[in-house]
């Protein structure tokens, strides 16, 4: 129970008591803390206090809440560095991830006239895109969006997307997407459509981040527009 009628806030007290638990490792990385009925009963304090120490929790980057499932600890973050090309299943499993993907959409469109120019590819011509979402731990963790010129990569409507991109490029066909010609990265909030996509809360904090990719011969191999949590990710100059 926590001491009513000190200086200390009751809202306080039950931060500073699940800190010290999720330091000592009782609740550990994507562990759900208990309900807010549960700790109102645990600790003898109303849904007020409880909402009011988590809340701090969340601010502070120690927890999350995940819509529909509870409140769950932080883990550590996946690092990604700006001037170096690095997959998503590079980095996640160097972060010690079990990684997976869901291929959510692959087909051939039209894009404005930027995407285009940027592929070498004159205005209106036809591109192959396409949408995945990343996991880590069966966590979704990033939606990728991406926009291959064709016909050069006209394989890829064929092939299995379920694993490393960069490793089946330069497996199938040698290209080693090394070289970032662009990168741009600000923060998006999910808007209802990426929140039912990504298991998170509307409001929920991302890493938008464009690039513009060449190979080891300066061709271009995509340009993305990528979705990274933002609790999970750090991303280094």
């Amino acid at each position: 129970m926590l001491e009513s009628g000190v200086a200390v806030p009751m809202y306080l007290q039950l931060k500073t008591t699940l800190l010290s638990q999720i330091r000592s490792g009782r609740y550990r990385r994507d562990k759900r803390l208990p309900s807010e009925p549960e700790l109102c009963r645990r600790y003898g304090v109303s849904r007020i206090t409880v909402r009011r120490a988590i809340q701090e929790l969340v601010d502070e980057g120690y927890v999350v809440k995940r819509q529909g499932k509870g409140t769950f600890v932080c883990g550590h973050t996946i690092d990604r560095k700006i001037a170096y090309v690095s997959g998503f299943t590079e980095s996640a499993e160097q972060a010690g991830f079990a990684v997976s993907s869901t291929l959510l959409k692959r087909e051939v469109i039209q894009v404005p006239g930027r995407i285009t120019r940027l592929l070498g590819l004159p205005d209106g011509a036809p591109v192959l895109y396409t949408q995945r979402k990343r996991m880590a731990d069966g966590r979704p963790v990033m939606l990728e969006n991406n926009y291959f010129p064709l016909p050069k990569f006209d394989f890829l409507r064929r092939s299995d997307l379920s694993g490393s991109l960069y490793r089946l490029l330069g497996s199938e066909r040698g290209i080693d997407p090394i070289h970032p010609r662009e990168t741009s990265i600000c923060m998006a909030l999910a808007d209802e459509k990426m929140a039912n996509t990504m298991d998170v809360v509307v409001g929920t904090p991302f890493f938008k981040v464009d690039t513009f990719i060449c190979d080891q011969h300066d061709e271009p191999v995509h340009v993305g527009h990528q979705f990274f949590l933002g609790e999970l990710y750090t991303f280094k100059i």
